[in-house]
């Protein structure tokens, strides 16, 4: 049994570090979506899901782009829950056991890179030879294997030691300091709300992340409710701007005819071709390109996951050896960009010049490799912006919010929103750019790229006042600090709150926005609130001495609510010039 379940954490793990396809492994990399399966594999699914949200809000604004990985939010979701629930340990401290993991992940991610290294060579000497039947192995099979073994070795080592050890471990653990860890673990979620209105945080935009948290914090609305409110902000900035080219809407199947054989009609002038795709060859290349980064690495990023997804391309209108090798040879050089929502654009082009060069049309290797290489950058940083920065963080909030109250229509919800935006968007993007060819990308852009300035802006008014309500939500810090003089006693969070409702939680993450916003490392500011919650333990648990009765102590009462001190030999509440002279302030996350 427990080789079983070591088994199917490795599989969990390779999903959702492996880059095996992206309409699944996208969503699983997630912790909301890894960590529930953790859950369901380990016997623990409710405590699978709510540790697997938990973990989820610290990596809201994580977004892997360019090849770059901060940390590795996969392995994080996975182990770091797997721990927590092999522990039987509270969701919060599963966010402290995930951050180190993911770092240490970041290293099986290096290793995963650099070895699959040795695959795109030996897709080299396939290519040489025209051996297409032999691409399959070299760019997908043997790439996940190699990371199979990478990513799931670590869940051979968990299930050996056990729970008993994990339980065991955290009990020699002293009280305060898993106190802190808890602590830490319920106030990580700010850093993941700052990395998102870092990322979107226009000026122009960042108003409505102030209306989406204090909507949520004086109106109690939940997630959907501001989502819909959101939604129709976002609608009338998108068509309330000048020059609406109504993007998109020429781009699906149903303004297509299909012939008796299954080949496609399309309305650019492809009619007169002797060699012609059919429908179920462009389907095949659209959805194996999804799958782009099946075989990544450091030397050629894509070119593992793009040779494999030309083959149906290759096959139909190639049938010279010498044709083939040129073909598969074109797509083994060096490229990366966003592959699953608008980088689908760039194969969908491919195909429409790899069919007009196969009937006589004068189109080079350079002229392809060239629009490829060109349009890699611009895409990537459309698509990115949109998939990580918007899309994503829009569900995952209505997934955490839902998976937090214990409901597992959270993931579930999450996975429908998320693959079926990416399937929709990608499915016509492609299309798009099979019938408009080179053409593809200023359709796409409308006049000075305005379509798609316009479309981010108004996802950046969705996304951001759903990002402010989580931050509402999720981020509940509080001071029952107390001021004491004399007989009277003034608790400083009923002041903050007289104030401006959830001030502490707003300025928390306006603070360490503004620490990344001055280029500080994300880990240093996880580091930093890690170390405020440490302090906040370590000042509620320690004995302060007197400074009026100088070594002699002034003892508080147990309660987390009462700061009061009194002196053991005065036996009354200390007073100085400054009318107080010890009083307690902590920082502590409502559970």
């Amino acid at each position: 049994m427990i080789i079983i379940k070591a088994l199917l954490l490795a599989v969990t793990a390779n999903l959702a570090s492996g880059r095996v396809w992206s309409p699944i492994t996208w969503p699983f990399c997630y912790p909301l979506i890894n960590g529930t399966v953790v859950g369901f594999i380990l016997g623990d699914p409710l405590l699978g899901l709510m540790a697997g949200a938990t973990i989820n809000l610290a990596y809201i604004g994580w977004i892997s782009a360019g090849g770059t990985m901060p940390s590795n939010i996969g392995i994080a979701g996975v182990y770091g829950t797997a721990i927590t629930v092999l522990a039987k340990a509270s969701p919060e401290l599963g966010i402290t056991l995930a951050i180190p993991i993911g770092l240490l992940g970041v290293l099986l991610w290096n290793l995963q890179m650099t070895l699959n290294v040795f695959w795109v060579h030996r897709l080299d000497s396939n290519a040489e030879k025209g051996e297409i039947n032999k691409i399959f192995f070299n760019a997908w099979l043997f790439p996940q294997l190699t990371c199979l073994a990478i990513n799931g070795f670590p869940a051979f080592i968990l299930m050996f030691l056990g729970g008993d050890f994990f339980t065991e471990l955290l009990g020699r653990i002293p009280e305060s300091f898993v106190n802190a860890l808890s602590v830490t673990g319920n106030i990580l979620p700010a850093v993941g709300v700052a990395m998102l209105l870092n990322y979107l945080g226009k000026k122009k935009v960042f108003p409505f992340f102030v209306i989406g948290f204090f909507l949520a914090t004086y109106l109690n609305l939940q997630i959907m409710p501001i989502a819909i409110f959101g939604a129709c902000l976002a609608l009338l900035s998108y068509y309330g701007g000048q020059g609406n080219e109504n993007f998109g809407t020429e781009t699906s199947w149903a303004a297509e005819e299909t012939d008796a054989e299954g080949d496609s009609k399309e309305k650019s002038g492809k009619e007169g071709l002797s060699v012609r795709l059919r429908r179920s060859d462009l389907i095949k290349h659209w959805l194996i390109g999804l799958g782009a980064e099946v075989g990544y690495n450091y030397e050629r990023m894509q070119a593992s996951g793009n040779v494999l997804a030309m083959v149906p391309i290759i096959r139909r209108l190639y049938k010279d050896p010498k044709d083939i090798s040129d073909a598969l040879k074109r797509y083994l050089v060096f490229f990366n960009t966003e592959p699953s929502f608008i980088g689908n654009v760039i194969p969908g082009i491919c195909a429409s010049l790899e069919e007009e060069r196969a009937n006589g049309a004068e189109i080079s290797d350079e002229m392809i490799n060239g629009l490829r290489t060109g349009l890699m950058g611009l895409l990537a940083g459309v698509g990115d912006s949109l998939a990580g920065g918007v899309i994503y963080p829009i569900a995952v909030s209505m997934g955490c919010s839902m998976a937090l109250n214990g409901n597992f229509a959270g993931p579930v919800l999450f996975f429908v929103i998320f693959t079926g935006i990416m399937l929709v968007v990608g499915y016509n993007l492609y299309f798009m750019g099979y019938r408009k060819g080179s053409q593809a990308v200023m359709a796409l852009l409308g006049e000075g790229g305005n379509s798609i300035t316009r479309l981010t802006d108004a996802f950046g008014i969705l996304g951001l006042m759903v990002i402010g309500a989580m931050g509402a939500q999720k981020v509940l810090v509080y001071v029952p600090a107390v001021f004491s003089v004399g007989q009277t006693s003034v608790v400083i969070q009923d002041v903050l709150n007289g104030v401006v409702m959830n001030i502490l939680p707003f300025g928390i993450i306006i603070g360490a926005w503004m620490l990344l916003r001055r280029k500080v490392s994300p880990i240093l500011v996880v580091l930093l609130l890690m170390a405020v919650g440490l302090w906040a333990i370590i000042w509620e648990s320690w004995d302060w001495p007197c400074r009026k009765h100088r070594g002699q102590l002034c003892y508080s009462s147990q309660g987390r609510s009462t700061s009061v001190y009194s002196c053991p030999r005065a036996g009354r509440i200390l007073s100085s010039r400054s009318q107080v002279l010890i009083f307690r302030l902590e920082v502590l996350i409502q559970g």
